[in-house]
């Protein structure tokens, strides 16, 4: 087929079936299989792709940037189709904040006391076990550990390590809003700020994770924004998976990843792949699975005696994750997504004119 003739990626985004929902769910799942490496076999645990990357990326940060990339297009595309900041804003913490909740409060009134080694009186007393849940519910100042839960594990005191991301994505979240809300969200400005995100760790490192993240999520956004340029290309995508690849094995997988590996992550996700495309049809547990793999696994290497082998870990803990994160899925997110556009009044006061109107009403 001529180049010239390959689908656009707009012409992928504007049809349904895609492969979006499988490769979410793949992502998820290779985070099972990175984080079981130090929770199965204790910290230090190396992973084949840290080698070959030279400590640049791990396979569970390579499925993170998966994730990112994939939000950049479809954040950016719900901000484009609906501008309004209410419907936006309320869309992206009914994604999030449900399910979170959820699972942290299982996490702090069932596994905690399943697993501590406190009396049961003492560790519902512990202030930290209250914390637990509004810490990292909150986003602000995530605690990892529960009074007494997992000690003895191989990877000690940390009962959801995975949550640390999440405070990143709603990050790109405000700032795909704030972009939106003043016409800055254009071509030139996701460029700047993606090469400013290249740049950063060079110059110093005092803005933590902003930057590598921002590679990915950007990398996403800029294809979008390019959407009609971008044509979806098997031997493009082969040329960036080889740029992928020599850039990671230079020590740069980072950048790589999101200059090359984007293009690769959306190829995938839209190839014509059959039945891949009707993955989703029985739910969307990539979510499920990313928040509830951590604390599983570490109850899992607890119940097997504190050390296992990784693929002991990722095999035994798999079934119980994925059924966790359907239950989520039928009985909390896709519940509360049913109500995305039915803000609540507060959002809708703080619409654009909106207090005007109910003032001139007054």
């Amino acid at each position: 087929m001529s180049p010239s003739l390959r689908p656009t990626l707009q012409a992928c985004l504007e049809r349904r079936r895609n492969n979006l929902d499988f490769l979410r769910f793949v992502a998820a799942s290779g985070v099972i299989l990175s984080h079981a490496f130090p929770l199965g076999e204790g910290r230090g645990t190396v992973e084949p792709l840290d080698v070959f990357s030279r400590g640049q990326l791990s396979l569970g940060r390579l499925c993170v940037a998966v994730f990112l990339v994939i939000s950049g297009v479809l954040i950016t595309q719900s901000w484009e189709r609906t501008p309004d900041l209410a419907r936006f804003t309320w869309a992206r913490v009914l994604r999030i904040f449900p399910g979170l909740g959820v699972m942290l409060l299982l996490t702090t009134l069932v596994l905690g006391p399943a697993f501590t080694r406190l009396p049961l009186r003492d560790y519902l007393l512990a202030a930290d076990t209250h914390l637990y849940w509004l810490r990292n519910f909150t986003l602000v100042s995530p605690q990892w550990d529960l009074p007494g839960v997992f000690e003895s594990n191989a990877y000690s005191n940390a009962v959801n390590g995975s949550l640390w991301t999440l405070k990143y994505e709603v990050g790109f979240y405000l700032l795909t809003l704030g972009l939106g809300l003043t016409g800055l969200l254009r071509k030139g400005m996701v460029v700047f700020g993606w090469v400013g995100a290249a740049v950063a760790p060079f110059v110093t490192g005092r803005l933590g994770f902003w930057p590598e993240l921002y590679l990915y999520f950007g990398g996403g956004v800029a294809l979008y924004l390019w959407r009609d340029k971008v044509r979806m290309s098997p031997w493009l995508a082969l040329a960036c998976t080889a740029g992928w690849l020599v850039t990671t094995w230079l020590g740069y997988g980072r950048i790589g990843t999101g200059l090359f590996g984007a293009y690769v992550v959306l190829y995938l996700a839209f190839l014509p792949a059959g039945a891949l495309a009707d993955f989703g049809r029985r739910g969307d547990f990539s979510y499920g699975v990313y928040v509830y793999a951590f604390p599983v696994q570490q109850a899992v290497t607890a119940l097997l005696g504190g050390r296992t082998e990784w693929w002991v870990n990722a095999a035994v803990s798999f079934p119980g994750v994925v059924a966790l994160a359907a239950l989520s899925w039928h009985l909390v997110e896709k519940p509360a997504l049913t109500l995305k556009n039915r803000p609540p009044a507060l959002l809708r006061w703080l619409r654009p004119g909106a207090r005007g109107a109910m003032q001139g009403n007054g």
